[in-house]
């Protein structure tokens, strides 16, 4: 039984320094989590097969192997969809089916031949980062769909246009003015008009069209009209509008709704809304005048992209706008340390129902279902928590135990030849 137990002492000392080393190669592995053996002693069989409390030990036993989830050090990263999480969770990657776990946040855009020329957002081995999508049938900059189970995370590079259909002007009039000594309006002469405001507007297809806005005082007292010319051409008004004695705005807004029709065919509505227009006894100016429609626009592949602390990915582009794309979750466990290791910085469940990892508890980052995961880091990646003073140590130690098991297997040969050489 002495070299059965100093053969265990070898193979345990054997595999805690091949565990030291590998976390040692890993020191510098994006993601890496360490790991350690931990030993227990073995006790030697009776006669009949079973375990004895007189029996001697049999030797060591180093058959679990603890993995390490502590946190590793976010260093920024040149890549704005790299990502590393900060406290507990896992990234959830799907491989053709097959989920698996990862802390390795290194992410790029791959093209999706299969859905529409969409982009896929994927690991660095091509697997599909999993997250919920964005819905735009209620707010064009897009709302997270959580109800729904984490789907792979696809990204439209192309931002569709849409068609102005509210204008928000805000002037001031000159309570001064005037009545135009020319009547009726016309938009091509000055004398018929006393002021104007012009802003670009974008039809359903993206096209632009020069939408002006003209004030002709109506009266010598607190009213006014509105007129509008579509690329000078559609014309509405006029609309009266008036003001109190203080110049502040009486007309309800907004204004109904104006219909402009497209020279190429069809008709812009817009709504128009002067609410911050005033009448003071100061020269005209415009102090703000914005509408909600923009033109197409197309991301800059991932540097058009920015991940914020709750994994909602935001994507600028070239028509000036933003919206949400996708929005990353994030799995933890009842037992993380039970996941199966797959290597390449990747876990799967375990099912055993008592040491196995339980079951997927899933969440956003920061989210509110009481799991405790993490936030996100954009731009960031998570170092390997392997601390290479305290492996060194530990390497040290498990050779000298594999130095000590080993003598003690050559002492019991010597004892055994000397005894042979004895009769």
């Amino acid at each position: 039984m002495s070299f059965a137990a100093s053969l265990s002492g070898l193979t345990a000392a054997s595999r805690a320094i091949d565990v030291i080393g590998n976390n040692i190669a890993n020191s510098q592995t994006i993601g890496f989590k360490s790991s350690s053996v931990r030993f227990a002693d073995v006790l030697a069989a009776s006669a009949d097969g079973e375990p004895s409390s007189g029996a001697a030990s049999a030797g060591v036993s180093a058959e679990i192997i603890n993995q390490k989830f502590d946190q590793g050090v976010a260093l920024q990263s040149e890549n704005p969809i790299d990502m590393a999480i900060t406290g507990p969770g896992f990234f959830r990657l799907n491989n053709g089916g097959a989920i698996t776990y990862t802390r390795d946040g290194q992410f790029r855009l791959s093209y999706d031949t299969g859905t529409s020329g969409q982009f896929a957002l994927v690991n660095r081995n091509g697997l599909n980062v999993t997250g919920y999508a964005a819905d735009y049938g209620t707010d064009p900059q897009g709302v997270i769909v959580t109800t729904a189970a984490p789907q792979d995370i696809l990204i439209d590079p192309v931002m569709p246009a849409a068609a102005t259909s509210r204008v928000l002007v805000g002037a001031s009039l000159d309570a001064q003015a005037a009545v135009p000594a020319v009547a009726p309006f016309a938009a091509n002469n000055e004398l018929t008009f006393n002021d104007s405001a012009a802003l670009t507007v974008f039809d359903a297809t993206g096209a632009t069209h020069n939408l002006r806005i003209y004030f002709s005082k109506s009266s010598p007292g607190n009213l006014w009209d509105l007129h509008t010319t579509l690329d000078g051409i559609a014309q509405t008004g006029p609309v009266s509008l008036s003001f109190d004695t203080n110049g502040s705005m009486t007309t309800a807004m907004p204004l109904a709704a104006q219909t402009y029709a497209l020279g190429g065919g069809g008709n812009l509505s817009v709504t128009l809304d002067l609410g911050k227009t005033v009448q003071y006894g100061n020269p005209f100016s415009v102090s703000s005048i914005t509408q909600d429609g923009y033109g197409a626009g197309a991301i800059d592949g991932a540097v058009g992209l920015r991940v914020g602390n709750d994994g909602v990915i935001q994507a600028f582009y070239s028509n000036g706008e933003s919206r949400k794309v996708a929005q990353v979750v994030l799995a933890n466990f009842n037992n993380p340390n039970a996941l199966i290791s797959l290597g390449d910085n990747q876990w799967m469940t375990n099912a055993d129902p008592v040491k196995g990892s339980g079951a997927e508890l899933l969440d956003t980052p920061l989210g509110s279902r009481g799991f405790g995961l993490g936030s996100i880091q954009g731009a960031a990646r998570e170092q390997s928590n392997v601390d290479l003073t305290v492996e060194l140590v530990a390497l040290i130690e498990q050779q000298r135990n594999y130095q000590a098991s080993a003598q003690t297997f050559k002492i019991l040969d010597q004892v055994l030849q000397n005894l042979a050489n004895a009769t």
